[in-house]
């Protein structure tokens, strides 16, 4: 009987930072995908040395505005889909601007002024992350705020 109290009172301490460790985990692997992804944005304007875009996009072909949270496309000048990333699970919540274009030179496209995103986790105790892309083309993410 010792033995499961024992067990049941490590259990009810556990659990609990079990959890928030793991979506404090998914927090940095959402924002660690978005910088992946700018990263890539970048490379391909740089490479193909024209305009390419990503944009918050729900059903992975147009830009369709809202928040990133229902995935988001990587679209190059002439309107082809390079890359699609699909809905953020649970109540994760991605928000800020709704496209962001880099050019030829790997810089922001004007008028565009630097921007954050915000990645929202929906469950108190857990940190939230920041992305942010200054007008260089430089994106970084900090938790909870830059």
């Amino acid at each position: 009987m010792v033995t499961i109290a024992v067990l049941g009172i490590v259990l009810a301490i556990a659990v609990p930072n079990f959890r928030t460790f793991i979506l404090n985990g998914r927090m940095t692997g959402y924002a660690n995908d978005m910088l992946s992804t700018l990263a890539y944005v970048r490379s391909e304007a740089v490479k193909r040395a024209a305009n390419v875009t990503v944009c918050a996009s729900s059903d992975g072909s147009t830009c369709t505005g809202g928040g990133w949270q229902g995935g988001w496309v990587v679209r190059d000048g002439a309107g082809n889909v390079l890359k699609v990333r699909e809905a953020l699970e649970g109540t994760t919540t991605l928000t800020g601007a709704s496209t962001i274009t880099f050019n030829g030179n790997g810089r922001m496209v004007l008028p565009v002024a630097a921007t954050t995103l915000t990645l929202s986790p929906g469950y108190a105790g857990v940190d939230g992350r920041q992305i942010q892309i200054d007008l260089s083309g430089r994106a970084r993410s900090c938790r909870p705020t830059c």
